[in-house]
């Protein structure tokens, strides 16, 4: 089974000038540790906080797949949806995407 998890990450805000004249400085932050889950009832996907592959956020299982190909498909949907790129993750880790001339790891 496959799913996407996008692991959590530092990321720069860049400064934000008030309409006072205030400024609030360049800070960095992390990013949570996140999947795609999908709605019991309803054809949705979410994307919400990994909790492991037994977690759920807000009552909703995380999203498996059993082909790659499928798992892919939906990755480029997402991204093409909120420019959020995730890796393809299976029971056992992360896993090496094969170009098109190599076989599946």
């Amino acid at each position: 089974m496959y799913y996407l998890r996008k692991e959590p990450y530092e990321k720069i805000i860049p400064k934000i000038h008030k309409t006072n004249g205030e400024v609030i400085p360049e800070r960095k932050v992390m990013t949570d540790d996140r999947a795609i889950f999908k709605h019991h009832n309803f054809l949705r996907l979410y994307r919400g906080v990994f909790d492991g592959l037994n977690g759920t956020y807000q009552g909703m299982k995380l999203y498996t797949c059993k082909t790659l190909e499928k798992i892919l498909e939906l990755r480029q949907t997402t991204f093409e949806y909120c420019g959020e790129w995730f890796d393809v993750y299976d029971k056992n880790g992360k896993v090496e995407i094969p170009n098109n001339n190599q076989e599946a790891i």
